[in-house]
């Protein structure tokens, strides 16, 4: 059965639960936003997602307070995460919190910024040498008796930008992007920020935003502010220069430009993609031999190709993704994207322990990243890890819903309810990732398997026959090499192969 579309009534009230979560919302007042009778809306509640609203906004929560003690860089206390997202009752939050993830959420905080001290204390700074977009935060317009407002929020902002170390924060003459902002504050002590990011050749506007707050603690109110404008800009910034780069001239293009073209090669996770993006990435490698990122980006170009049967020398593309990381990492300069590929590249290199120390890198240099958050939930995974890296793909998917990588993460969902024995779970993600990528024809091999330790083995010699039109001659030994699963997982995938069907 295909997926349901949710009423528009029942919709909105998502939509007013996932924008407020810490208000002290009511069944009658949330159905009457929504423009619907309170019962309607508790029916649609528990015929399509299987709780009450207010169940439902408990999880919502649960999830924000959650995703906020990982990601923090910050250094706020337990009782200001839990009161942001609505929690009054500090030791019913700590005891159900407990209750579903298994530590205190001090604990949790405690492991975030420990993980994140110990990351980028020997960080080194990102050179001007190398090529990177621009980027000039302005002092903020400001509507408000307090002055200094203007000042506070784009100092906050240009220093968790600088922190990236994939953009040059730069004076405004020289910057391709400009970030302007507007401070308004009322009589009553309550703010509204809005933020957007101009592309300076083109004269549009990529990315805007509104914040509200009653400004109690500005402090707080101003990370938030600039956190938040960071982790939404990264994807329009990235797409910007994508789109830049794909409109030059072939012969006028920099080793970042030849990057940013190859990158939606890379991100398709298809054959002819892969061997278009290695043509760009050698070119750029030549032209800026120092430059850590076309290096990593290679590296997991040429991992992805043996992880996904794309090439008939599987183990010599491992060798080289290997080597390529290896000389990435020597230049890399605390370049968060870097980093991420840097994850990528040695993961499917079969080297997880050096991808988890760049996954964990890059989420402390951008603990907003769905990217890197995706990378880490991948070395996870393979390490039979399921529950976290479920967490982790969930957070990923939820920073960016509509990213071009969404695709993987719910294969690697798909991955850990497989590893957790849900079996008819795992196979409605395989099919959404096939739905949100529809080249991913290499996701049947895995499909197959579990179809048939589902009880479904029409469905799973159907899913290894598209597999094999698609992929002639490989052997269950060929899926066994190919990505570095812990022996549990591959156990298992050989034995629904070999009942489908395929040969050892």
């Amino acid at each position: 059965m295909g997926p349901q579309l949710l009423p528009r009534g029942l919709k909105k009230a998502i939509e007013l639960l996932e924008a407020e979560p810490a208000y002290p919302w009511r069944v009658g007042e949330l159905a009457a936003l929504s423009g619907i009778a309170p019962r309607t809306l508790e029916k649609h509640f528990h015929h399509f997602l299987g709780q009450a609203p207010l169940a439902f906004l408990h999880d919502l929560r649960f999830d924000r307070a959650r995703q906020e003690l990982l990601r923090s860089a910050q250094h706020p206390s337990v009782t200001e995460i839990a009161t942001r997202h609505g929690f009054t009752h500090l030791g019913r939050f700590a005891t159900h919190y407990r209750r579903r993830y298994g530590e205190s959420p001090s604990a949790t905080l405690r492991r975030s910024q420990r993980a994140n001290a110990a990351s980028t204390s020997q960080l080194p700074i990102l050179g001007p040498r190398l090529e990177r977009p621009t980027i000039a935060v302005l002092p903020f317009d400001v509507i408000s008796p307090n002055a200094n407002a203007a000042t506070a929020f784009a100092d906050e902002i240009a220093v968790a930008l600088w922190r990236l170390h994939w953009l040059h924060v730069v004076a405004t003459p020289n910057a391709r992007y400009r970030l302007h902002g507007r401070v308004r504050e009322d009589a009553h002590g309550g703010a509204r920020v809005t933020v957007r990011l101009l592309d300076v050749m083109t004269r549009h506007y990529l990315w805007a935003a509104v914040w509200e707050t009653d400004m109690r603690d500005p402090i707080s109110f101003e990370e938030r502010v600039a956190q938040g404008v960071v982790r939404a800009i990264q994807p329009a910034l990235r797409d910007a220069e994508v789109d830049r780069a794909a409109h030059l001239e072939r012969g006028d293009l920099t080793a970042w430009e030849l990057t940013m073209r190859a990158l939606p090669c890379v991100t398709a996770v298809d054959a002819a993609a892969e061997g278009m993006a290695l043509e760009l990435l050698d070119e750029a490698m030549e032209r800026a031999p120092h430059d850590p990122l076309p290096i990593a980006t290679a590296a997991w170009c040429r991992g992805l190709r043996a992880g996904h049967h794309f090439t008939a020398r599987p183990e010599a593309e491992k060798a080289a993704a290997r080597a390529l990381a290896a000389r990435a990492a020597k230049l890399n300069t605390g370049d968060a994207l870097a980093e991420t590929m840097l994850a990528a590249g040695y993961t499917l290199a079969h080297d997880l322990t050096s991808a988890a120390v760049h996954a964990d890198r890059a989420l402390a240099l951008d603990g907003g990243s769905a990217w890197a958050w995706g990378r880490s939930a991948w070395v996870k995974a393979y390490r039979g890890r399921a529950s976290e890296a479920l967490e982790e793909f969930q957070i990923a998917r939820a920073l960016a819903p509509a990213d071009p990588l969404s695709f993987l993460w719910s294969v690697g969902i798909a991955s850990t309810k497989f590893q957790n024995g849900r079996y008819d779970e795992s196979i409605g993600w395989f099919q959404r990732a096939k739905a949100e990528n529809p080249a991913s024809t290499w996701t049947n091999r895995f499909l197959a398997a579990t179809y048939v330790l589902a009880g479904h083995a029409d469905e799973g010699r159907l899913a290894l026959t598209t597999f094999m039109r698609d992929y002639p001659g490989l052997t269950i030994s060929d899926v066994r090499s190919s990505l570095p699963w812990n022996a549990s997982y591959l156990d298992r995938t050989s034995e629904g192969l070999e009942q489908a069907g395929m040969p050892p």
